[in-house]
């Protein structure tokens, strides 16, 4: 077998990547797929909601049901059709996500505060609000 790899969650609830022939046998644990190398266990990783906690502090953020997007990518925003879009300058080919109705305002005020974060410019924020992007912020400059 050739070098094959894939993504896994480690026993730290960590991403990392196998080569599926270092693989020693693959067991199936109540719909949980499990890849053993030697002592240590591999997770496969199965589900959209698997991905939405792990990669949230990654920076990506699920915007609208069927997407998680990377917020250090997103370049522009479209409010009005709820759009992010991954170029400064979309045109009608630019590939762009989603943005559910209700995370729009949601979207709005996370760009401000990047632009602002980077700029070193603050801008107030009231204290629920802190703590719902807080870690967000921190995870993508960091």
């Amino acid at each position: 077998m050739e070098n094959m790899y894939m993504t896994v969650i480690n026993e730290q609830q960590e991403l990392e990547s196998i080569n599926l022939s270092d693989v020693e046998f693959i067991e199936s644990d109540k719909r949980k797929i499990i890849f053993y190398i030697g002592l240590k266990k591999y997770y496969h990783l199965s589900t959209k909601t698997e991905f939405d906690e792990l990669l949230l502090k990654e920076g990506f953020v699920s915007l609208d049901r069927p997407n998680l997007v990377n917020l250090r990518k997103i370049r522009s925003f479209d409010e009005k059709y709820g759009k992010v879009f991954f170029e400064e300058n979309p045109t009608p080919d630019s590939i762009f996500c989603t943005v559910a109705r209700i995370k729009i305002p949601f979207v709005k005020n996370l760009l401000q505060r990047m632009v602002a974060f980077q700029n070193d410019k603050t801008l107030e924020m009231k204290p629920d609000f802190k703590r719902k992007i807080q870690h967000l912020i921190k995870g993508i400059f960091e």
